[in-house]
């Protein structure tokens, strides 16, 4: 343990070898174990926050799987992983773990080491195995992470159990709306022959993928991502960004053009937290512009907004506030009149909006999502509108548009620079 660095292991600092004293001193993680977060429904975490911590713990693997002789775990599973503040995860508890020369395979004689949740077939069953069983055990986790629920938790006698993994290879249900290279690579971590389970490089560059597939819905806008050389990337600079999603889209080059990058610049582009840092674009956020305003279409028709035309069509509105949360929705609304509204970006539906509003009363504030469907329009109430100014219109009850919209500045009678486009 004194031996390895890396930052996805837990770091060994320091040990206590009285005789009935042994203890190993380790940096502190202050989350805690990630089974325990995971289980801890009141924390929320998006689903790409969940594909960086698989990958990190891919990260940690892999590392342990490229040294020689071959470091294998051997009790991989989510309480052995540790998560720090920034929520990246560590893998840690190395009781169990073995040393053996590359490309050879041991056995336990009795008493196979591991939890048994978690444990590889052939490892249940007494076979020969190598580092490959660490990826059956990365396969549970992996659906762990996914859907934050104990794996196998029907079985109470472990007879019944070995015999579903091992006989009839039985593994957890894989939840219908997963996307398609997330379940490919957690069956092929699991696969009952080893020989066909990946390795964690392998894994870690699958990942990759997955992280995109699950951060941006929209298909177009998923392939422009893989299409740039972004594909290892959570997050790219504006300016690496900017020019190829306008040459992507068509933008033409006409009197509004660089008022329509300076709107997207509004929503996409973050700051980053260090010192003289540049702004990014995440890839998170990326996915969510894309299902507000999508879908994404390239070398759009003549006379038919582009996806810029629609954000800057919709930051024009004085009542949009963008991405606000409910509390801060309700902090801009407290002691207006009655009747005053705002649009925000839903913080809990992807591709929705929330209209907040004070009654007309003005005896309470009301949250009321809008969904969208491309080629369908805009559902309120049941009903469907062509834009979210027609339901505005519609209303009797949404009267004054709510003061506050940091978005109102970009339209004052200025010149505008192309932010970062060359």
């Amino acid at each position: 343990m004194s031996k390895i660095f890396h930052p996805n292991i837990c770091l060994f600092m320091g040990a206590c070898t009285i005789p009935g004293k042994c203890m190993i001193v380790t940096e502190m993680l202050p989350h805690g174990d990630l089974e325990s977060l995971l289980r801890d429904k009141k924390i929320e975490l998006s689903l790409i926050t969940k594909m960086k911590m698989a990958r990190d713990a891919a990260l940690g693997m892999n590392w342990l799987h490229c040294s020689n002789p071959v470091f294998i775990h051997r009790d991989l599973k989510s309480s052995n992983l540790l998560v720090d503040d920034n929520m990246h995860v560590k893998v840690c508890d190395f009781g169990l773990s073995q040393l053996i020369p590359r490309d050879k395979k041991v056995k336990d004689k009795q008493n196979a080491k591991g939890t048994p949740l978690w444990m590889a077939p052939e490892v249940m069953m007494f076979q020969e195995f190598n580092e490959k069983c660490d990826v059956y055990s990365y396969g549970i986790v992996l659906w762990e992470i996914l859907t934050r629920e104990e794996p196998f938790a029907q079985y109470q006698s472990f007879d019944k159990f070995k015999e579903a993994i091992c006989i009839r290879h039985e593994r957890p249900e894989i939840p219908a709306d997963c996307v398609p290279s997330l379940r490919n690579l957690m069956e092929s971590c699991w696969h009952p022959e080893p020989s066909k389970r990946p390795s964690f490089r392998e894994i870690i560059e699958r990942l990759d993928t997955v992280m995109i597939d699950c951060a941006i819905r929209d298909e177009n806008a998923r392939q422009f991502w893989k299409d740039n050389n972004f594909v290892k990337k959570d997050e790219v600079s504006w300016s690496e960004f900017i020019g190829p999603f306008v040459k992507y889209v068509g933008l033409p080059d006409n009197d509004v053009k660089s008022l329509n990058i300076s709107c997207l610049h509004a929503i996409l582009a973050e700051k980053q937290a260090r010192e003289n840092s540049h702004e990014v674009v995440k890839i998170e956020e990326f996915g969510k512009i894309i299902d507000w305003f999508g879908p994404l279409e390239s070398n759009v028709l003549p006379n038919t907004d582009s996806i810029f035309d629609r954000i800057r069509k919709l930051l024009m509105k004085a009542w949009f506030h963008g991405e606000i949360t409910t509390s801060e929705a309700q902090i801009r609304l407290s002691g207006l009149p009655g009747g005053t509204f705002l649009v925000r970006f839903s913080s809990t539906h992807p591709g929705c909006f929330t209209i907040s509003s004070l009654t007309q009363a003005n005896t309470s504030i009301k949250h009321q999502r809008v969904s969208f469907a491309a080629g369908k329009g805009f559902n309120f109430n049941g009903h469907w509108f062509n834009s979210l100014e027609d339901i505005i219109k519609d209303s009797n009850n949404l009267c004054i548009p709510c003061p506050g919209s940091k978005f109102q500045s970009l339209f004052v009678d200025q010149p505008h620079q192309i932010i970062g486009y060359t």
